[in-house]
C-alpha cells in the first residue's frame, strides 16, 4: 500500500522539495533552495508552472516532485504555448512505487487541459527509459556538445590533479586565449535596455522554423533576474542595432571550470561580428576562471559552423556528461506536428532548457 498522495505543489511544501533535491545533488544545487524554486515556478511570464508533489503526510516529507514550465515556442509564423519538462525527483525510499509515473501522467493531463501544444525536454539517463516505456516522450534527436580549450593548464590541473603536467601545459595557455578583433561594438543586455531583446527577436525569429521565443519577458525571467545565477548577456551592435546575441555562464562541469554558452544566435550577414561576440563573452568568463568553453548546438545551424571556425570541436559521445537528447510529446496533432518531429527544423541550445 502506498504511503503518499499526489498534490499540486504549494509554496508551503517548497522546502520539502528543496530537501529532496539536496539529498540528490547537494545543497550547492539551485533546486535545493526555495528562493530559486519559488521564482522558477511562480514568476514565469508565460504562466505558472504545473507542479506535482507526492506527499507522505505521516512523515511530513516529499516522496517525489515534478514540474512542467510554460514556454512560448515559435513554430512557423505563430507562437504556441508549450511546457518544458524538468525538476523531476523520486525519493530513494519510494522507488518502485509508481511515484514518478503518477506525477508525470497527472502533469501531462493538466498541460493538455490548458491547451499546451506539446511537452519538450532533455530527460536524464534515469528518467528517459521511463518516459519511453510509458510512451510519454518520443526522441527527436541528439544534440552535440561542442568544446573549446581556454586554459590548458587549468584543465590539466582540474582533471588530472597534476601540478607537474599543469606547469608543462602553462606555456600553451596564451594560444587559446580568445581575443576579439578591435572595432566591434558590444552592449550588455540589462533590465534597463530590454527593448534590445524585442528588436533582435523581431529580426531573427524567422531564421529557423522552430525556436523558443527570445523576447524581453523570456530573457529577463530566464537570465537577468533568476536567483543564484549570474550570466554574461551581450549583443554585438551595428549602427545602434543588435546583430548577434550570446549568453554565457561560468560553472563546473565534470570537475572543470567551464564557460558554458547558454545561447548564441546571429542575423544572416553578420557572421564576423557574431564570432567576435563569442570571443568577447568566453574571454570574460576566462578572466573569471573558466578553463574550457562549451555549447550545445545542433550541427545543421549556421551558429554551429561559426563555433567550429573558432576552434570548437564536437565532443565524442563517450566523453559527454550524459546524452543530450531532445524529446517531445505532442498533444495537438495537425499543424506543425511534423515540423517539431524533424530535428533539422529546430534551433535549440542549453538556454532553452534550464540546467545552465
Amino acid at each position: 500500500m502506498k504511503d503518499w498522495i499526489l498534490e499540486d505543489l504549494g509554496a508551503e511544501k517548497l522546502p520539502a522539495i528543496a530537501d529532496l533535491s539536496a539529498s540528490y545533488y547537494g545543497t550547492q544545487d539551485d533546486t535545493a533552495h526555495t528562493s530559486y524554486l519559488d521564482y522558477y515556478y511562480s514568476q514565469n511570464p508565460a504562466g505558472r508552472a504545473i507542479t506535482q508533489i507526492a506527499w507522505n503526510e505521516e512523515k511530513q516529507e516529499a516522496a517525489g516532485g515534478y514540474s512542467l514550465s510554460p514556454v512560448h515556442i515559435k513554430m512557423g509564423d505563430r507562437e504556441e504555448l508549450c511546457v518544458l519538462s524538468g525538476n523531476s525527483l523520486t525519493g530513494a525510499a519510494y522507488r518502485g512505487q509508481g511515484v514518478y509515473t503518477a506525477m508525470i501522467q497527472r502533469a501531462y493531463q493538466r498541460a493538455a487541459d490548458m491547451g499546451s501544444f506539446m511537452v519538450y525536454g532533455m530527460p536524464n539517463p534515469n528518467s528517459h527509459p521511463i518516459h519511453a516505456k510509458l510512451g510519454l516522450f518520443e526522441d527527436v534527436g541528439r544534440i552535440p556538445l561542442y568544446l573549446r580549450p581556454l586554459r590548458p593548464s587549468g584543465m590539466v590541473q582540474s582533471y588530472l590533479k597534476s601540478n607537474v603536467l599543469s606547469t608543462i601545459a602553462r606555456p600553451f595557455d596564451g594560444l587559446f586565449c580568445p581575443r576579439p578583433l578591435p572595432g566591434v561594438s558590444f552592449l550588455e543586455l540589462t533590465n534597463e535596455n530590454l527593448e534590445l531583446a524585442d528588436e533582435f527577436w523581431s529580426r531573427v525569429k524567422d531564421k529557423y522554423p522552430i525556436m523558443v521565443a527570445r523576447d524581453s519577458a523570456r530573457l529577463a525571467y530566464r537570465f537577468l533576474n533568476i536567483p543564484r545565477r549570474q550570466y554574461q548577456c551581450w549583443y554585438a551592435i551595428e549602427d545602434g542595432r543588435p546583430v548577434a546575441f550570446a549568453i554565457g555562464r561560468k560553472m563546473e562541469v565534470a570537475g572543470i571550470q567551464c564557460a558554458m554558452l547558454a545561447d548564441f544566435l546571429c542575423l544572416d550577414g553578420y557572421e564576423v561580428k557574431a564570432k567576435e561576440l563569442v570571443r568577447w563573452v568566453i574571454g570574460k568568463l576566462r578572466k573569471d576562471g573558466a578553463d574550457m568553453a562549451g555549447c550545445l548546438m545542433l550541427p545543421h545551424t549556421q551558429e554551429a559552423k561559426l563555433l567550429k571556425q573558432m576552434g570548437f570541436f564536437r565532443c565524442p559521445a563517450f566523453m559527454e556528461p550524459q546524452p543530450f537528447v531532445l524529446c517531445i510529446h505532442v498533444f495537438q496533432e495537425g499543424d506543425h506536428a511534423a515540423d517539431v518531429r524533424d530535428i533539422r527544423k529546430w534551433f535549440y541550445v542549453m538556454g532553452d532548457y534550464d540546467v545552465i
